[in-house]
């Protein structure tokens, strides 16, 4: 189903699912990856008990995963939003840590584009940066920088090498989105942990076909969410003169609601910018355009999966918590409103709203 790229049917899926549950003790190394390969690959994520019955097999059989299988099934767990379990997660790095030097760019650029980096995933980078393709080097640069710039990771000495390797690549290796996340990297680099590495040196295009890519896709991916408009409703009420989507000075981003008598951000997040993580056995973080009743109505569906979630298991994404390290430079405070504070407010999110803005020296 994955590889004709088509989801199953509604019956199909649901035997599917109870096939993983019944033959997952069953499951060798290779029929575990691709699993969990296809059920990111069509961006849906397995039910409560076939992901128990996934996780116990990466715990059993990691270890048995050649390399191009643990890059996989690493690349998998990051392109679902969730990060393995203790047990998976131990597994998973010790395949690396054995089959690292036999990994080909590819399976180096996908584990990495997941994991933390480790010495035997920077030896594997370091080895076969020279062979990658532009879309190789893209995933390792861009994941790299988000650890770093999130989390505090270091840059592996590795990462000069891959700036290297792009500068010897031609622009037209890049499609549109390609390019828009070269320069998201080059934007956490230069802004966010510029002072913790040495000096590299970026292609020509990064400031220009790249960085045009980049206002392109500001300018016109523009949605405003249901929850969005009701933000904006709750602000004229209280009488807080603000404006909606508001593009930032260097015009890098594009805020929900802006207040420019005070220069707050305010950004109202919906489910896309939370994952679902495991708070039993210490999971951690996973990885994370269209019109505005698309928007509504993928909210509304991304909220069905969520309702049976309590909000301690929900973590923002990396992707989010950055993206508010850049507004945080840009503005004198930063607000987010998560989707499922605001609903659990209920008759009193006007209080709410007024709370978060009194937060940040803004009265109401």
């Amino acid at each position: 189903y994955a590889t004709l790229g088509r989801m199953p049917g509604a019956e199909a899926w649901a035997a599917l699912e109870a096939a993983v549950v019944r033959v997952g003790p069953e499951m060798n190394s290779q029929a575990v990856s691709n699993t969990i390969w296809g059920y990111a690959t069509l961006g849906r994520m397995p039910g409560a008990e076939a992901w128990a019955a996934l996780e116990a097999a990466v715990a059993r059989v990691g270890l048995d995963m050649n390399a191009q299988s643990a890059a996989n099934c690493i690349w998998s767990y990051a392109t679902l939003g969730r990060m393995p379990g203790a047990a998976a997660w131990a597994a998973l790095e010790a395949a690396v840590a054995r089959v690292g030097p036999e990994m080909n760019a590819q399976n180096a650029a996908n584990a990495s584009g997941a994991m933390r980096p480790s010495a035997a995933l920077e030896a594997a980078v370091a080895r076969v940066g020279p062979e990658m393709k532009a879309q190789h080097v893209l995933n390792t640069t861009w994941s790299l920088l988000m650890f770093a710039a999130a989390r505090g990771v270091p840059l592996p000495g590795c990462y000069p090498s891959l700036w290297r390797a792009a500068c010897g690549l031609d622009v037209s290796s890049f499609g549109v989105k390609e390019l828009v996340s070269i320069f998201h990297a080059h934007l956490m680099h230069t802004e966010l942990v510029n002072g913790d590495v040495e000096e590299v040196g970026f292609p020509a295009w990064v400031m220009h076909e790249a960085r045009e890519a980049w206002l392109r896709d500001v300018r016109d991916n523009i949605t405003v969410s249901r929850n969005h408009r009701e933000v904006a409703s709750i602000l004229k009420a209280l009488g807080v003169r603000h404006e909606m989507e508001h593009l930032t000075a260097d015009a890098y981003f594009s805020i929900d609601l802006y207040l420019p008598d005070h220069d707050v951000a305010i950004e109202v997040d919906g489910p896309s910018h939370y994952i679902r993580v495991d708070t039993s056995d210490n999971g951690g973080n996973g990885g994370n355009g269209g019109k505005e009743d698309e928007e509504s109505a993928e909210e509304e569906e991304e909220e069905k999966k969520h309702r049976t979630t309590s909000t301690d298991q929900l973590r923002r994404t990396l992707r989010t918590e950055v993206r508010d390290m850049f507004l945080a430079r840009r503005h004198r405070a930063v607000v987010t409103v998560p989707w499922f504070e605001l609903k659990k407010a209920g008759s009193g999110k006007k209080e709410y709203i007024a709370d978060k803005l009194r937060a940040v020296g803004v009265e109401v």
